[in-house]
């Protein structure tokens, strides 16, 4: 018997076990809910004041913390697939590019992403690329998710250029002591086996006036891809671990002070790329690329009750450092192998003999393994302030303040690698070294109104005066004959922009269970500055692009409100794209092109039978070029009628879940999960050599388990069917990369077990 089977077998039989000793020693049962699974008045603060959800004039999916735990999602990317037009690609080693309604590129993040009332920015990094890195945060004792569909420019600014995903924690009680913990194990066809522990405390400091509330994980998530070269298994494993520690003072009625530290360790020991060609969940590569990764933020917000208005004022300090590890070595071979830089090399002019090109070679491949080596670290302070109102029942207003100070700094070098433990030699052997500063500086002063002339029409107008400045500093530090970068001294560049943003929005609520809507709304994001060496001088800056949203949507409530039925449809014009181009051995970001996405939303729930549930979403959209990619200064490969690469055209899934009593003391629940991942590609051109198709592929997650007194115990499989759903596949004919593959994890069976106290 396969060291696999054992563990899957003691797996089931340690699940079942526990199954049996509840049903049979069960003597009182209990079953928690939230507002979201019971399909009743769900509050949502979209709005940055409440609303509930089904009255709330835009596009918006929530997510409660106990359908996350029923749904076994942890992290932000186990729950792409419930909320429509919601994407995620993964980029590299626990790095990943979030998306909504098909806006996806290089540059800034196209999504603004809130850790409370704090937006979060990635590392710029050495490819002025921050949306290519983003947070994913443990989902454990949140009280909700909420993904705001379309540009929130007005009252979310830059970074919700096409919408925003809000992560909203629960709050400290200060009356009652709480507690849960939670843990799980699995095991992963083909790899090795998950170990998950979460736990959270609540104790009331003092009664009425302050309370403390912290919750801790650890997570160890077993690897699938073998390393034929270095003859190892399960390299891609990583493990995470961090804590959440949140105090609230309520020093009189009306005014609330929250103080939060969150802070994440993160270590993603390899990359979970693998090649068809050398085999199913296999790699050939010659070193190691894990992702160390630090996370911390620390925040202050206050909200008081003014009696005309409602203050909130927020302070927040986030820092991210981590250092990423990329391939060098089948790039550095290929500038061997057509001896690239020969002449650099030698110091000739013309072309290098037969004799100095095979030295030439000979030298780079004496360097190899080379691996790239970035540390870098993202550091913020966020300020905003903003008053909240409600004059009778005709008007409600919103007026505020943001400021944000950024900087990042990178270092980017190619170092020598051991062959032998595909890590990087310490003591560092450099080989080529550059470092880059950048700092944003950004201030906005926004405002949002709504009127209601006449009972049930609701009319919306928002509008964001924003400015920023972009200073960037780079130097090559040290010259490298492999990439044709030349040592130098640092060069200083300066950027700044400022603009306006705006919102009109109509709705009609005709009946309590119907509402109707259209809305124009604006996204941008800021542009930027490449420290790229090479790069002509009028490729350095970039602006910022925008785009604008028509939409138009209807939201229904039926039997007594246990079924909604909610539908969307948009057009967002998308001009002077940001996009990621491409001089021999560097990317940059340029502006060049624009296009239009065209989509339509569905969402749905119902509750009609005592005990069972069911929800499900749909996302059609087709997002086109509409010029071709040429700016009069570079062309890239994007011709006029091209799709938009990376992102799916069709996006579906449909939970079920049944609960019963199955005896006086035991509940039981069982629930089945479906999703669709439609096709996508990896670049504009289909006649591109590089070009790759993706997704098109289906996933099933099943779990059943049972409830007593404050136990929940569940067994559950993920990839049922043990698909194997092409997540990205890329090419690169430089560096001789064909189809590096980032797949779905293999069928992973487990069992986990929550006590709240």
């Amino acid at each position: 018997m396969t060291t696999h089977a054992m563990r899957l077998r003691r797996t089931l039989a340690c699940s079942t076990g526990i199954l049996v000793f509840f049903s049979c020693n069960a003597a009182y049962a209990q079953t928690a809910s939230d507002n979201d699974s019971t399909g009743h008045e769900i509050i949502v603060t979209a709005l940055k004041r409440e609303t509930r959800l089904q009255d709330t004039p835009l596009s918006i999916s929530a997510v409660g913390g106990e359908t996350l735990l029923k749904q076994g999602a942890s992290s932000a990317t186990d729950m792409i697939r419930q909320v429509p037009g919601l994407n995620m690609t993964e980029t590299n080693t626990s790095q990943r590019r979030i998306s909504i309604r098909g806006v996806q590129s290089a540059g800034e993040s196209t999504v603004g992403l809130y850790l409370g009332e704090t937006p979060v920015s990635g590392p710029n990094s050495a490819t002025s690329d921050p949306s290519s890195i983003t947070p994913d945060l443990n989902l454990f004792d949140v009280a909700r998710v909420e993904v705001l569909r379309g540009p929130q420019g007005t009252l979310y600014g830059s970074g919700s250029m096409s919408g925003t995903f809000k992560l909203i924690f629960n709050e400290p009680n200060s009356n009652e002591y709480a507690g849960a913990f939670d843990g799980s194990i699995s095991d992963i066809k083909g790899g090795g086996m998950n170990y998950s522990t979460r736990g959270m405390v609540n104790i009331p400091l003092v009664e009425d006036v302050l309370g403390f509330r912290a919750v801790g994980f650890y997570d160890r998530r077993a690897g699938f891809v073998d390393n034929v070269v270095l003859n190892q298994k399960d390299v891609n494993s990583a493990r995470s671990y961090g804590g959440r520690f949140m105090l609230q003072l309520t020093p009189a009625t009306g005014v609330k002070i929250n103080a939060t530290a969150i802070l994440q360790e993160q270590e993603s020991h390899d990359s979970p790329m693998w090649f068809p060609a050398v085999g199913k969940y296999k790699t050939d590569a010659e070193h190691k690329q894990p992702f160390p990764n630090s996370f911390r933020l620390y925040s202050l917000n206050g909200e008081a009750d003014l009696g005309f208005a409602t203050l909130t004022a927020s302070g927040s300090r986030y820092t991210w450092d981590g250092t990423k590890y990329i391939d060098g070595t089948r790039s550095a071979r290929a500038a061997g192998d057509r001896y690239a830089y020969c002449s650099r090399y030698f110091n000739v002019t013309g072309a290098c003999t037969d004799a100095q090109k095979q030295e030439y070679k000979d030298w780079v491949y004496s360097l190899l393994p080379l691996s790239g080596y970035q540390p870098m670290k993202v550091g913020a302070w966020v300020w905003e302030g903003r008053l909240s109102g409600t004059s009778g029942k005709w008007l409600d207003w919103t007026v505020g303040i943001f400021r944000e100070s950024r900087s990042d700094s990178a270092v980017s070098s190619t170092v020598e690698a051991d062959g032998v433990t595909g890590l990087v030699k310490f003591p560092i052997v450099y080989n080529f070294s550059r470092s880059i500063d950048v700092s944003l500086k950004q201030t906005a002063f926004f405002g949002e109104a709504t009127v209601r002339p006449v009972e049930g029409l609701n009319i919306t107008g928002g509008l964001r005066r924003y400015s920023y400045k972009k200073e960037s500093t780079g130097q090559v530090l040290s010259t490298s004959y492999i990439n044709a970068s030349i040592a130098g001294p640092p060069l200083t560049t300066n950027a700044d922009a400022s603009g306006w943003v705006t919102k009109i929005n109509v709705s009609y609520e005709p009946t309590r269970d119907i509402m109707v809507y259209a809305q124009r709304s604006e996204g941008f994001r800021p542009g930027g500055l490449n420290n790229t060496p090479g790069l002509p001088d009028d490729l350095i800056a970039y602006t910022s692009d925008s785009l604008t949203n028509y939409e138009m949507g209807i939201k229904t409530s039926w039997f007594d409100r246990k079924v909604t039925f909610n539908v969307s449809a948009y057009q967002i014009d998308w001009k002077n794209m940001q996009i990621s181009a491409a001089i021999p051995n560097f990317n940059f970001i340029t502006n060049v092109g624009a296009s239009r996405i065209r989509g339509t939303e569905v969402e749905f729930a119902a509750y009609l039978v005592e005990g069972l549930s069911i929800n499900g979403n749909m996302a059609f959209q087709r997002g086109k070029l509409r010029t071709d990619q040429i700016n009069g200064v570079v062309t890239a490969a994007g011709k006029k009628g091209d799709r938009i690469p990376n992102e799916p055209s069709f996006t579906a899934a449909v939970g079920a879940e049944y609960g019963w009593a199955a005896s006086d003391a035991v509940d039981a629940f069982v629930r089945m999960d479906y999703s669709y991942t439609g096709k996508s590609n990896s670049e504009f051109r289909p006649n591109s050599p590089i070009f790759e198709k993706m997704g098109n592929f289906s996933m099933v997650n099943a779990r059943a388990g049972i409830e007593y007194a404050d136990w929940n115990v569940s067994v559950f499989i993920n990839n049922l069917f043990d698909k194997t759903g092409l997540i990205r596949v890329s090419s690169n004919t430089f560096s001789n990369l064909e189809q590096a593959t980032i797949s779905s994890t293999p069928r992973t069976v487990g069992l986990s077990v929550r006590r709240n106290f």
